[in-house]
């Protein structure tokens, strides 16, 4: 039976031969190419040559991200050949295209119209705002009315990931909207696992390679133990991680 989504791997730099075999990888549900990190690594022509890949069948679905350095991307891009890398990545077969909150409604709708799911995301690398200030965000995001919100913050303690964390049930009960929410760093480590129960549509992975998107990111067999063992109370152990901010 196949499993419910919720392995996202991420693709990064890897060699460009490989792209086939990652497109199939069986340890994830489906694929997030960076296309920045692409970029930077093989280069734009290289890069628009190798999304060719997304014709091969079957594969993996695809969601592209272009990632602006204001939200945590590492190429500086032209904001409309940031938009069009995009545009050309929709038009050879992603499924999916991560979109920042900062994206006019009319860029959305433009991406909603060819088919393309969409994913409104805002990413916070300095802490974890309030409850309130988090849930007016989803809010303002909601309105751009994307099929999906993810809302990433960097926690410093324990607690700053049940904030973000209730951002899940607050968008499917009062926005009627999923949404992806998780904190970054080693005290959200386990917001990556605990927001699949809570409904959250996927979490993120590190495929086979030498980097890794996010601090605290699982590889995807440490994730998929994680979730087949149920042993989840070894990874939410607090020595692993500070308990209060400075420590």
């Amino acid at each position: 039976m196949k499993r419910k989504t919720a392995l996202c791997g991420c693709l990064l730099d890897v060699p460009i031969e490989e792209i086939p075999k990652l497109l199939t990888n069986d340890q994830v549900d489906l694929l997030e190419w960076r296309l920045d990190i692409f970029i930077q690594k093989h280069s734009l022509k290289k890069t628009l040559e190798a999304l060719g890949f997304l014709s091969t069948e079957p594969r993996l679905p695809v969601l592209v991200t272009n990632r602006p350095v204001r939200e945590g991307g590492v190429l500086e891009m032209n904001e409309e050949l940031r938009l069009e890398v995009l545009r050309k990545a929709v038009g050879a077969g992603a499924e999916w295209v991560d979109l920042e909150e900062d994206t006019p409604e009319s860029i959305v709708e433009e991406f909603k119209s060819r088919g393309t799911r969409t994913l409104l995301s805002h990413h916070v690398f300095s802490g974890t705002p309030d409850r309130l200030t988090l849930q007016r965000l989803a809010e303002r995001m909601a309105i751009k009315k994307p099929h999906v919100l993810k809302i990433v913050t960097l926690a410093h303690a324990p607690e700053d990931n049940l904030r973000v964390l209730d951002l899940i049930p607050f968008g499917r009960q009062e926005l009627g909207m999923e949404v992806i929410a998780f904190c970054m760093g080693p005290a959200g480590r386990w917001s990556r696992f605990a927001c699949l129960p809570l409904g959250s549509p996927w979490t993120y992975v590190q495929l086979p390679g030498p980097s890794v998107a996010a601090p605290g990111q699982f590889t995807a067999a440490e994730m998929r133990t994680i979730l087949e063992t149920g042993n989840w109370l070894e990874e939410m152990d607090t020595a692993k991680f500070p308990l209060r901010r400075g420590d």
